[in-house]
């Protein structure tokens, strides 16, 4: 998923923010679980009824391990880019598994680059003076050319590679 909003620091420069497009929201994932608990739970009753308690201990244990397995699948695709637009420089700023990476490029030398993988695919870049950060491996392929697009609307105006931008010298 793709947003993009103002940047409270610069009010003329914006924020590009890449998120994992996550199906579920972890409040709709805690009442999937929750009602999950629920029906194994009101069906473990009835061998407990009968005297047959070790099913409900099973059923418990159960429950205990897909909690831990939704938990470890919803917090392990769960990543976020920020593309921090200022006038003097680009911020990116990477939220994965509860580490942040951060680092910064001058603005005026930022290019992005799309580059075609082996499988098709299309990887984003950005480039600047022989350094390049990946950005959005998490997105599906559509999204990564569409965040290329988006950083590249707001980029290239402010760039030194924009031809409009070089000054005449002779």
């Amino acid at each position: 998923m793709i947003d993009v909003s103002r940047n409270p620091d610069h009010p003329d420069f914006e924020i590009v923010e890449l998120r994992s497009n996550l199906s579920i929201s972890l409040d709709r994932l805690f009442f999937v679980f929750l009602g999950l608990s629920t029906i194994t739970l009101l069906v473990a009753i009835g061998p407990l009824i009968v005297g047959l308690w070790p099913v409900m201990i099973v059923a418990v244990i159960h429950l205990v391990a897909v909690g831990f397995c939704l938990r470890l699948a919803w917090r392990g695709h769960w990543a976020k880019e920020q593309i921090l637009i200022g006038p003097e420089k680009l911020e990116f700023n990477r939220f994965f598994d509860g580490v942040v990476e951060r680092g910064s490029f001058p603005l005026a030398w930022v290019r992005v680059i799309v580059e075609s993988g082996r499988l098709g695919d299309s990887r984003i870049f950005l480039s600047c003076q022989g350094r390049r950060q990946e950005l959005g491996a998490f997105l599906s392929v559509d999204e990564r050319l569409k965040a290329a697009q988006e950083m590249n609307k707001r980029i290239r105006p402010l760039s030194a590679w924009n031809h409009k931008n070089f000054e005449q010298v002779s």
